[in-house]
This record gives C-alpha cells, structure tokens and sequence, in this order.
C-alpha cells in the first residue's frame, strides 16, 4: 500500500540549488516582462506610423484634389483660347 505524505515529512534541498532555481525563475520572468515591455513599444510605435499615414494620405489626397483643380482651370483657359466648346 502507497504511503501518503505525512505531516512529518522533511524535504532536505542544497542552498545552491534554491540558489541556482531562484535564479533561473528570475531569468524567465525578466525575460517575459523585457519581451512585454518590447511588444508593447513596438505596438506605441506601430499606432504612432498609423496616425502618421492617415495624415499623409488625407495631405495627398488634398494635394491632388488641387492639382486636379489647377489642370481642369488650365484645360479650360486653353480651350477657351482655341475657341473649342467643352460638352
């Protein structure tokens, strides 16, 4: 029949392995919070390149809304002085 764990039970571990498990546990959990603190930045950075295309794209699309306007007006004083009729 099994024994089960009784209240006397004692564990004997060596100082240097709780050193050494310290340790690694440490390194794990440093390295997960340095990676969190990573995708976090490079998710600020990536919303920040986000903002900053949709102003450029609004600042293109305004500048070829007026460029287009500029060559309409164009196309229509060069046509005037050729004395075509636009339909």
């Amino acid at each position: 029949m099994p024994k089960g764990i009784s209240e006397d039970a004692q564990i004997h571990i060596s100082i240097a392995f709780l050193i050494k498990a310290m340790a690694g546990v440490a390194i794990v959990v440093g390295s997960w919070y340095q990676a969190q603190m990573r995708f976090a930045s490079l998710e600020t950075r990536m919303n920040d390149m986000h903002e900053e295309l949709v102003v450029l794209n609004s600042k293109v699309a305004s500048m070829e809304n007026k460029h287009i306007t500029e060559l309409e007006e164009e196309n229509r004083t060069l046509m005037q002085r050729l004395g075509i009729k636009r339909k």
